[in-house]
């Protein structure tokens, strides 16, 4: 995951910034914030641009598994990565890389 982070941050994988254009665009129409996408800058954190409580963030994340057809792992499932837009882009650039994986496999 080390990787994919590395990767997202420089914005070098066509896929990690489409994944984060996709994960601001959920935040946005979830939460029904009055904000354009350009409003968040990659390096910050996302409960910055606006106060999150516990319903916000469950209407986040839900959100997130339709947008990106998973389900996050509960262990996975913390504070920081649901605030934190390239640990966000990752984990889900992770997952989805998996799921595609594990779908094309035939065995």
């Amino acid at each position: 995951m080390e990787q994919h982070l590395d990767e997202a941050g420089s914005g070098s994988g066509a896929g990690s910034r489409d994944t984060m254009n996709r994960i601001r665009r959920v935040f946005i129409e979830s939460l029904h914030l009055n904000l354009r996408e350009e409003d968040f800058s990659y390096e910050r954190k996302l409960d910055e641009s606006v106060g999150l409580d516990s319903v916000a963030v469950l209407d986040f994340v839900t959100a997130l598994e339709k947008e990106f057809g998973i389900t996050f792992e509960p262990e996975m499932l913390t504070v920081e990565l649901i605030r934190d837009l390239k640990e966000l882009t990752a984990y889900l650039d992770e997952r989805t890389a998996r799921s595609r994986h594990l779908s094309e496999d035939p065995a």
